[in-house]
């Protein structure tokens, strides 16, 4: 493993376990900016209608419930139908966490089909992840995105609307992973250690070091460069090819999903 050399397999996959699972999962929170204009705009929130609350979000253009709405219809009904009944209360915040909720109760249901996920359907929903934590890199600052890390989207305050947008899409690539992994056929598999090996010399490739891979395992407050370590495990990981990269892909989307 080069200059690797020492370092412990079980330290690499702590790189992937101890870090991964805690950074953040916004799914839900972009979703509840196009239902509550249904709140906000109705004369009377009593007499809404699944079928209108339907319409506003496909209206909206609102790519996580889109992704739902294909590869699982059935449980799309069953969550217009659950907000439709808090939005005729009136109240927009509770229309916001309705939806929050509903679409992470849907996420953890499923998370469990990501290790049969196909690579190519991996890969979008963890490209669209590294794309979302570069965004945070090049608009916030080194403390704030390593707070973003640990706690989530709540550490950017009120995200505007660019932000949104990277968040819905990191719902919808994970919702079309799902799906795709629920009508295929690949056998479940985590990742071994020697995939886990493929992915410490990759990380060396990437540019990645030793030291980065500690801050990373302990969550490091002090290490300010924790977000482009981090960067660079997704670097590292998006390009693994054949059913080793498939295997760490969909480990490492588990182990954010779970959560």
């Amino acid at each position: 493993m080069g200059r690797w050399k020492g370092f412990s397999v079980a330290a690499v996959a702590a790189l992937s376990f101890v870090a991964i699972k805690v950074l953040p999962w916004a799914l839900g929170f972009a979703g509840g900016k196009y239902l509550y204009q249904t709140v906000a705009g109705s004369p009377d929130p009593q007499m809404l209608t699944t079928a209108q609350v339907s319409e506003q979000i496909e209206s909206q253009g609102s790519q996580i419930f889109k992704a739902i709405k294909q590869e699982f219809p059935d449980d799309y009904d069953v969550v217009v139908e659950k907000i439709t009944a808090v939005a005729r209360l009136g109240n927009v915040d509770q229309v916001r966490n309705a939806s929050r909720m509903a679409v992470a109760d849907l996420r953890r249901r499923y998370a469990s089909l990501l290790s049969s996920a196909p690579d190519g359907k991996a890969a979008e929903a963890l490209r669209a992840q590294s794309d979302m934590l570069n965004h945070v890199m090049a608009r916030e600052t080194a403390a704030i995105c390593n707070n973003y890390l640990r706690e989530g989207p709540d550490a950017l305050g009120t995200p505007d609307q660019d932000f949104l947008i990277d968040m819905d899409k990191v719902g919808a690539t994970l919702f079309h992973a799902f799906g795709a992994a629920k009508n295929g056929s690949l056998p479940a598999a985590a990742a071994s250690d020697g995939d886990w090996s493929l992915l410490a010399d990759a990380f060396i490739n990437a540019g990645g070091t030793p030291a980065e891979m500690t801050a990373i395992a302990n969550m490091s407050r002090e290490f300010e460069g924790l977000c482009p370590a981090v960067a660079k495990l997704y670097a590292a990981a998006l390009p693994l090819q054949g059913e080793p990269g498939r295997h760490i892909k969909t480990t490492l989307l588990y182990e954010i999903v779970r959560n």
